[in-house]
């Protein structure tokens, strides 16, 4: 019987499927706005198993500074908003998909009404923003095939910057200068195919002995002969 057991052993292979995920990304590079970028998202290779489901991360971020300087006569009250946003587009995306970074409608030292004032021939320095945003899609089971294969799904970011102010007589000057980057991170979960195993045979204490006994009988036997 363990003579039979050990038989099926050595022919008999494990099967086994698990599940898995693997990510690939396009990394964000600041660059300086406004910016059209292409971010590259490897397909899933269909070779490592069953596609299970798809996740898209689209991510940015912006560094802006700005100042306002009164070039009027007198002492001014200015007001001054900046927007950023990311758009993301192409691939399977559907519809566009905007990412807000910052909007600097709130200065400090302002009034009640959102103005600063500033002295005639003065500069104020609105300061640095630093921002980061991202946002997590699901992709729908429909979407799948355009994900495998072996190449890339292309999306697009682009950015769309704005800044409004107001007062001073129009005797006014904004300096702002911005940098902003997309990037992207898709993750797919996934059935591994099925993979081969040969199973760990270790052998029987009583096989050991027996298998002692053998070498010792044998190596009495060369001496016999000898």
């Amino acid at each position: 019987m363990k003579k039979l057991a050990l038989a099926l052993a050595l022919t008999g292979l494990g099967l086994n499927a698990h599940a898995a995920v693997i990510s690939h990304e396009a990394a964000l590079n600041l660059e300086t706005t406004e910016i059209f970028q292409n971010l590259d998202l490897a397909q899933f290779d269909a070779s490592l198993g069953s596609l299970d489901a798809i996740a898209i991360e689209l991510f940015g971020r912006a560094i802006s500074t700005a100042s306002i300087t009164n070039n009027a006569a007198q002492a001014q009250n200015f007001g001054f908003t900046s927007t950023l946003n990311l758009m993301f587009s192409g691939g399977p995306l559907a519809d566009l998909i905007a990412l807000p970074l910052f909007n600097t409608s709130t200065l400090q030292g302002a009034d009640n009404f959102g103005r600063i004032r500033i002295a005639a021939g003065a500069t104020y320095q609105l300061g640095t923003v630093d921002v980061t945003n991202s946002l997590l899609l699901t992709v729908d089971a429909a979407s799948f095939d355009a994900f495998i294969g072996g190449g890339a799904v292309q999306l697009n970011c682009e950015s769309e910057v704005s800044n409004t102010q107001s007062g001073g007589g129009g005797n006014i000057n904004v300096t702002q200068s911005t940098q902003a980057g997309c990037g992207a991170r898709v993750t797919y979960t996934y059935t591994a195919a099925p993979e081969t195993s040969i199973p760990n045979l270790v052998p029987e204490p009583g096989s050991l002995a027996l298998l002692g006994l053998g070498l010792v009988g044998l190596a009495g036997l060369r001496r016999r002969k000898a």
